[in-house]
């Protein structure tokens, strides 16, 4: 009886050990698919919503023309933001548009619109230097969309399908945006179907406030010279180095 017992304690502990065994294995599988989840997630999955245009191929690098800024993407006050509350004088209102980011909205509308089928080299400066200044935008950049255009913006989980559905994410863009927020072109590529480009956001009234974030983009062209494919990029927030490669081969090395 005793070594019944014996024997059906082993065997129990056996089963035990090789249940544990397997969960522990089944963990270690489970941790590994979730970090590598995680390091194909978009970078910019917690940074800013941002931008609207087409872009690239060689990336040459060019300097944006005039204005620096792209645009401001709430339409409302004339220069682009909502006076800060104790900035009431006249004074006080000219030294804040001194030094403000961009052109003003009458600069604006008064800039010529290009016609469809400019180069995409061409086609970008005016979008983000000038179109989202427009007290008209975001209808003045409808017109060089596809009906079929697709617009990725990493920090969502799936791309806007279709005019319909850019229209409706770039209105939302306007208006969830604060006043003064634009997005400041800095280099871009030459390209005549496509073409690349980087940028940062500032705040246009107070840009002594900096820098403080930085993406890049791509918009293509189709045949009609209407953008037909864009992708934005918005660095993360968390500068991790090596530290996800560094992930990405232990999280490899458990699916082995």
């Amino acid at each position: 009886c005793i070594l019944f017992a014996r024997s059906r304690r082993t065997s129990s502990l056996s089963r035990l050990s090789l249940n544990l065994s397997l969960t522990q294995n089944a963990m270690m599988r489970t941790v590994a698919v979730l970090i590598l989840a995680a390091l194909a997630a978009p970078s910019s999955a917690f940074s800013f919503t941002h931008s609207t245009f087409s872009l690239s191929s060689t990336l040459s690098r060019n300097r944006a023309p005039t204005a620096r800024g792209v645009g401001l993407l709430t339409g409302g006050v004339a220069f682009g933001g909502t006076p800060s509350a104790g900035a009431s004088s006249r004074a006080g209102r000219a030294a804040r548009m001194a030094r403000m980011v961009g052109m003003s909205p009458e600069e604006a509308m008064s800039t010529a619109i290009p016609e469809i089928g400019v180069r995409a080299d061409e086609l970008i400066p005016w979008l983000w230097n000038v179109a989202q200044y427009r007290t008209d935008y975001p209808e003045c950049s409808l017109k060089f969309f596809a009906d079929d255009a697709v617009y990725e913006d990493l920090i969502y989980k799936d791309p806007f399908v279709g005019k319909p559905a850019v229209e409706a994410f770039l209105r939302k863009c306007k208006d969830l945006a604060p006043p003064d927020f634009v997005f400041v072109l800095d280099k871009y590529s030459d390209g005549a179907k496509a073409c690349g480009f980087t940028w940062h956001v500032e705040l246009q009234t107070r840009p002594e406030a900096g820098q403080f974030a930085n993406g890049a983009s791509f918009y293509e062209l189709n045949d009609e010279g209407k953008i037909c494919y864009v992708r934005d990029v918005v660095e993360p927030p968390l500068k991790t180095g090596d530290l996800l490669l560094r992930f990405a081969n232990f999280a490899a090395k458990l699916l082995n």
